[in-house]
């Protein structure tokens, strides 16, 4: 009898496991990465509607201050963490990656990847899309990959066993 994950992707036994990872397309990471920044300014957007929404007229505060841009900065980097973090650990993909068909697995050998892996390759993320990522596009970058942090990478999921 086969089995399968939550998602109906027929599992293999570990020892038919791939020791080498098929990659996902450029393609699929970036809108797997488009979806979960989208998703994330979305909830900040909402989290500073909701701010405002809940004060009377009297105290709104004035948009110049930091406690509206705070909240909302604090809430995408929150909601960024557990959709890339906690979501990840769980299901192998933040909802974008599984919106696109990709899971997110260790480079050496394919399974599952820690939550300290997990954690490092956001942090790397991060770091990676909002430095190198502008300047490589301003400066008419080569059309490469982006990197994969912490020893984790983005495969198809149709190609990740177990």
């Amino acid at each position: 009898m086969e089995s399968q994950d939550l998602f109906g992707v027929v599992r293999e036994p570990s020892g038919n496991r791939s020791p080498t990872p098929v990659l996902a397309s450029t393609a699929r990471r970036y809108g797997a990465a488009a979806i979960d920044g989208a998703l994330a300014i979305v909830a900040g957007a909402l989290s500073g509607l909701l701010y405002l929404i809940s004060k009377s007229g009297a105290e709104v505060p004035s948009l110049s201050g930091g406690a509206l841009s705070g909240r909302i900065l604090a809430v995408c980097i929150g909601f960024s963490l557990v959709n890339q973090v906690m979501l990840t650990a769980i299901f192998r993909g933040s909802v974008g990656k599984l919106i696109v068909g990709t899971r997110v697995v260790r480079l050496s050998d394919g399974g599952r990847a820690s939550p300290i892996r997990l954690l490092l390759r956001w942090i790397g993320g991060i770091a990676y899309g909002l430095t190198i990522l502008p300047l490589a596009l301003l400066l008419d970058g080569t059309g490469t990959p982006p990197p994969d942090f912490a020893g984790v990478c983005i495969t198809d999921a149709t190609n990740e066993s177990s």
